[in-house]
């Protein structure tokens, strides 16, 4: 039976080889993926030889479309089936070292097995590219038992020489005691969440801008990406914005860096492919599509080409200034296939309307959209909160509305509401912008 090479995944200089150099990494680590889930699982060999593919038919880069794509779904009925953890798994038990869930926001929670090699990669991920250096304090927000990205976080950054504090049980002004009493140099947490901190800070009567917080880790949901809730962000708190992003089916992949606000992704782990997602055909740089991951890393639970419903656009391939040169997602994840609505001919995603809110000095940092009407016809109703010591009227929703039409290229309804009226998420959950009140089918 094969087994995986051991990778070298600690060395910083891996994310600056030359394009070329990093394609041919690729191209090999695939062909050794390809024939390791094809003799360790059931799962990836029955998919390849329903797809008439052998491994061997898999020599580089430009073979990976003819590999089926994998979905979630299929994941969670192969576990249902071969429980508890599918027949996708590769490794054997007696190296297996950690166990986590997705959230289950939209399904039933997946597990995830990691072995001890996998583990390590994380960790030498984490150390290799951390927005926090030796000495520094993180503060992580929300809960850390049995997710991924909080648990590899502050161990990965444990290792580096950073103490980690964790503040997941304390309630939201607990949490502002907690900040301003340690002075934390790296805070962690959802976007949304960071905001109803700063929120919550002001009515304390808490200068988060005095409390040493320099650097803003935002993880779990888009939204820092979109320039004015990552405007908000930085004056509520005074501090940069790095935005964090992985999947616990795949790895903690990567964030953004004080150059730009792409997510840079690390080619020598993943193969990023954006597709359209309803053909599943390929797309250019610059066009938005779903993004499809292919583990080159990982003996126990590996994926190729899974098609995580995020929606992004890949930039071109030169390099970042920071001197990154691999795979780049423009401005972040959009948003999700799943929160995508069809409004009369156009895509419309919760980030686009976000965009143009953020713009107004007078609207709070919660809003909602409502969804009604049918799926041939239907309405869109945004609920904006109006921050109660800015004027609020007419003439503040047809800006909004004006503005949504000039960005988005749609007309939508302005319902504004006080400050404080909208449900505020909590550390524990992420923010679901999109309330879908049409009669669903059956």
């Amino acid at each position: 039976m094969t087994s995986l090479p051991q990778y070298l995944v600690l060395d910083f200089r891996i994310e600056r080889l030359p394009k070329a150099a990093l394609s041919a990494m690729q191209a090999e680590r695939l062909r050794n993926m390809a024939r390791y889930v094809y003799d360790h699982t059931p799962f990836w060999r029955r998919k390849f030889d329903a797809a008439g593919v052998r491994p061997e038919n898999i020599s580089g880069l430009d073979d990976l479309p003819r590999i089926p794509f994998c979905t979630k779904t299929e994941l969670l009925e192969d576990q249902q089936q071969h429980p508890p953890f599918g027949s996708y798994v590769a490794s054997h038990p007696t190296h297996w070292q950690k166990l986590f869930a997705t959230s289950g926001t939209t399904a039933r929670p997946l597990l995830r097995v990691f072995s001890r090699a996998d583990w390590s990669h994380v960790l030498d991920r984490f150390q290799r590219s951390s927005p926090a250096e030796p000495g520094d304090r993180i503060l992580i927000l929300g809960p850390t038992d049995g997710l991924l990205g909080p648990t590899a976080g502050a161990e990965g950054l444990a290792r580096r020489g950073v103490m980690v504090i964790f503040a997941g049980r304390y309630d939201t002004k607990a949490k502002i005691e907690l900040i301003r009493q340690v002075r934390p140099t790296v805070v962690q947490g959802a976007a949304s969440y960071l905001l109803h901190v700063a929120e919550v800070a002001r009515e304390m009567g808490v200068d988060l801008n005095a409390c040493g917080v320099k650097v803003l880790l935002s993880v779990g949901e888009p939204g820092a990406a979109v320039p004015g809730t990552r405007g908000r962000l930085e004056r509520g708190w005074g501090a940069a914005v790095t935005d964090g992003f992985g999947l616990t089916e795949i790895f903690p992949l990567g964030g953004s860096c004080p150059h730009s606000r792409a997510l840079h992704l690390p080619d020598d782990l993943v193969i990023t492919e954006i597709v359209d997602p309803a053909t599943g055909a390929p797309l250019p740089p610059g066009q938005p599509g779903e993004v499809v991951f292919t583990n080159l890393v990982g003996d126990t639970q590996p994926l190729l080409r899974y098609r995580t419903r995020d929606i992004a656009r890949a930039a071109p391939p030169e390099p970042c200034a920071c001197g990154f040169t691999g795979t780049r997602l423009v401005n972040s994840i959009e948003g999700r296939v799943d929160d995508m609505i069809w409004y009369k001919g156009l895509n419309v995603f919760p980030t686009s309307i976000e965009a143009v809110l953020r713009g107004f000095s007078e609207t709070g940092d919660e809003f909602q959209i409502v969804v009604t009407g049918d799926a041939a016809a239907p309405m869109l109703t945004v609920k904006v909160e109006v921050k109660a010591d800015a004027p609020a009227g007419a003439d503040t929703a047809a800006r909004l509305r004006q503005a949504i039409k000039s960005a988005a290229g749609i007309t939508v309804e302005i319902e504004l509401i006080p400050d404080g009226s909208l449900p505020r998420v909590d550390a524990k959950s992420k923010a679901r912008r999109v309330v879908d009140l049409r009669p669903k089918p059956g």
